[in-house]
């Protein structure tokens, strides 16, 4: 299981190796960008949460957190971080 400071790292690299899928010369991102914005779809969005779920250990949506109340990046590290913390990381 990641530690928390760990987990910025791993959100920016799983969303950008998904945005780079379908954009190969998609940048960086840099946090503040709300998610809509970063080219990915439903189904991206999906396979994001699935992704980080592997890489984290936690799903910070079987609780109290609504994906919907995700709005930007920075946003999701933050969901991420809180549900390690609780968990003890």
């Amino acid at each position: 299981m990641l530690k928390t400071t760990e987990v910025r790292t791993t959100v920016y690299h799983v969303v950008t190796g998904l945005m780079r899928e379908s954009n190969p010369e998609a940048p960086e991102p840099t946090g503040g960008e709300e998610l809509n914005t970063l080219g990915l779809d439903s189904l991206t969005l999906a396979r994001l949460i699935i992704e980080l779920e592997a890489a984290t250990g936690v799903d910070p949506f079987s609780e109290d957190v609504v994906l919907s109340d995700v709005r930007c990046l920075d946003d999701l590290v933050d969901v991420y971080e809180r549900a390690l913390a609780a968990r003890g990381a």
